[in-house]
């Protein structure tokens, strides 16, 4: 489904950008070695500033319209980049490092609290631009799925960039799976201590510590 592609897709990429960085410390996370000379520590405050700018807008949204400061920031990039900045400016790198992790859960449960299976289509008419479409019909606004896209190719720019410039990879299939351990453990952990999981017929139980 398409809409659950979104949110496997958008876990990826911050789980992809968490692990480039957590191979960045000392003097290099400081350094101007990204384009425009650039910090790894100002490249991560700018993601962190447009994770909690998409936050305000899709829980502001879905209770009235959104009050002209999220509008001008939506739409004025290069000054609210510069605000992001600014802010985090003395944030110590493992503070950071966790705003990312958090943001990136609660965009998920932001994105999904409106609009039941179709929340991905849900528009935020407030941030449609003035100007009419190519075909003449207004716009409607982008739409929440929209919104993540964008996040996630944003962050996926960046990325590289970041790859690039301090010569750090990460192995995307090893996340992956990572990441459906996550989902294992957590769906083990719904189920309740009451109910445990009954194995296989041709499973063998574990002695503890054993992997």
């Amino acid at each position: 489904m398409a809409e659950e592609d979104l949110i496997q897709q958008a876990r990826e990429q911050r789980l992809m950008t968490l692990a480039l960085a957590d191979q960045i410390n000392g003097v290099r996370w400081s350094e101007p070695a990204l384009p425009g000379g650039v910090t790894p520590h100002a490249m991560l405050s700018h993601l962190l500033g447009w994770d909690e700018l998409t936050i305000a807008v899709l829980e502001m949204s879905a209770t009235g319209e959104l009050p002209a400061r999220l509008i001008i920031a939506y739409r004025d990039i290069d000054a609210f980049n510069a605000r992001s900045i600014a802010r985090y400016v003395n944030v110590s790198r493992d503070d950071l490092l966790g705003g990312l992790q958090g943001t990136s859960v609660r965009l998920v449960s932001s994105a999904l609290a409106v609009g039941g299976a179709e929340w991905a289509r849900r528009r935020i008419p407030d941030l449609a631009p003035a100007r009419e479409r190519a075909d003449g019909k207004p716009s409607r606004g982008p739409s929440v799925g929209g919104l993540l896209r964008m996040l996630r190719e944003h962050e996926r720019g960046h990325c590289e960039e970041f790859s690039a410039a301090l010569g750090v990879t990460v192995d995307m299939e090893q996340l992956r799976a990572d990441l459906t351990g996550e989902e294992r453990v957590a769906a083990v952990a719904e189920r309740g201590a009451d109910r445990p999981a009954t194995p296989r017929a041709t499973e063998q139980p574990q002695a503890p510590g054993e992997p």
